[in-house]
């Protein structure tokens, strides 16, 4: 594990910290000193994994910001400071469910549109992060403050109903909901695509749950319990909830435009087509020379040879071989699989070595994905990677050394290949 995805955790750690200790001793200082240690843990951790690195950071912020709220304000202020992130949350939820919904009919056609791919991720990254951060407030600060001054109070539904009932529905059970999405979202890629459809709404009915009890708590209880106070945002619901439908639409359009802009600039619809055509093709070939010559003699002799193309392919791509001659093998690689990628063929193409002679490569929301996930594994079992097939042919005219490549692993958005650099008396 990279030290930087440790120093993520850790951020997140202390930015729990950060909230949970002034809510025990009383000690609001504490929070200002624990929350810019949490911040810096999650700025080193961002660029590696923006997710914990932005949870990181917002528990940071929210641990100097709600002390600086109560001594400064009121409490019924802090309960504000959730609703401002609720609001924010369940906007970058509604855009990703409008685009969820707006392929419905059939998830893997949204593998074509990067731009739509792309949008979904990064907003759900951003809902993941601020759910997480109210969960964390909610669970800490109300809890703990309300079990110090009376802990009867906080399950006595008669007492404080939207309270109890918030923490309960839209706490507990909501953060419970969430994890169900999120867990297999992370660890589990193709389940994005054959169970979005049910992913999906588990998110959001879990957002839903935590959104509306959360809005009912305040404006409701909060806001008539406290006289003299006066909400400084929304004044009411309707502009609170309407906030979130807005913004929440003019994201989902925004989303849209991007991925016209991104599928027009670097190659056109039909261009993709053809292309998805042609890959599904080559797999019909490849079937048939495996019966012929056999998978070895393809995966070692066949394949690493057929760098000819790249000569065609650099011109599409204004990549000159000479300054890739220039480069350390690493670089190279990788320099030429990112230039791919603008294509826009696929998001990302990485190239991660193991040792000096191992390399892997794997595409992620690659468009071919489409025609892939439509044909049974048994028929492409044993195939390989168009990109990894660039990649190993990259190497062999850069090194003049054999490259033998191993089945690559396909999933629901990409593929996974194997790739072994021989040495030249092998």
């Amino acid at each position: 594990m990279d030290w930087k995805n440790i120093s993520g955790i850790s951020g997140i750690i202390t930015g729990i910290l950060g909230l949970l200790v002034p809510s025990i001793t009383g000690e609001l200082m504490y929070g200002y000193l624990i929350g810019p240690i949490a911040i810096l843990m999650g700025l080193i951790a961002f660029k590696v994994n923006n997710s914990t690195g932005g949870l990181s950071i917002m528990l940071g912020v929210s641990s100097i910001i709600i002390p600086i709220i109560i001594i400064n304000a009121s409490v019924p202020n802090m309960a504000e400071y959730n609703i401002v992130l609720a609001v924010v949350g369940y906007s970058f939820s509604l855009a990703n469910l409008f685009i969820g919904v707006s392929r419905i009919k059939d998830l893997n056609s949204l593998k074509q549109q990067l731009g739509l791919v792309k949008m979904h991720k990064y907003f759900g990254r951003v809902e993941v992060i601020l759910f997480m951060t109210i969960s964390a407030i909610c669970v800490l600060y109300p809890v703990m403050m309300l079990s110090q001054m009376n802990p009867g109070a906080l399950w006595d539904f008669s007492t404080a109903p939207t309270v109890s009932w918030h923490n309960v529905i839209g706490g507990f059970l909501a953060f419970s909901i969430f994890l169900v999405k999120i867990i297999p979202a992370y660890h589990l890629k193709d389940a994005i695509y054959k169970y979005g459809h049910i992913l999906g709404p588990i998110g959001f009915i879990a957002w839903s749950l935590g959104y509306w009890t959360s809005m009912i708590n305040f404006f409701y209880f909060v806001v008539p319990s406290n006289p003299g106070f006066a909400p400084v945002i929304w004044p009411n619901i309707g502009w609170a909830v309407g906030t979130s439908i807005i913004v929440g639409l003019l994201l989902y359009m925004y989303a849209k435009q991007y991925n016209l802009r991104l599928v027009k600039a670097p190659i056109s619809p039909s261009t993709h087509g053809v292309a998805l055509i042609l890959h599904g093709i080559s797999f019909g070939y490849e079937s048939a020379a495996k019966e012929l010559v056999g998978s070895p003699v393809l995966y070692k002799y066949v394949y690493p040879y057929t760098y000819k193309s790249l000569d065609k392919l650099n011109i599409f791509l204004g990549v000159d071989m000479e300054e890739l001659d220039s480069m350390t093998l690493n670089d190279a690689i990788e320099y030429y699989m990112g230039k791919c990628a603008e294509i826009g063929m696929a998001e990302k193409i990485q190239v991660r070595f193991k040792d000096a002679n191992t390399f892997s490569v794997e595409s992620i929301n690659c468009s071919t994905a489409v025609v892939r996930s439509r044909i049974p594994a048994g028929e492409i079992k044993g195939s390989i990677c168009p990109w990894a097939l660039l990649a190993a042919s990259l190497v062999n005219k850069i090194t003049g050394k054999e490259v033998e490549i191993e089945a690559s692993d396909f999933n629901e958005i990409g593929a996974k290949t194997t790739c072994i650099i021989k040495k030249k008396e092998d």
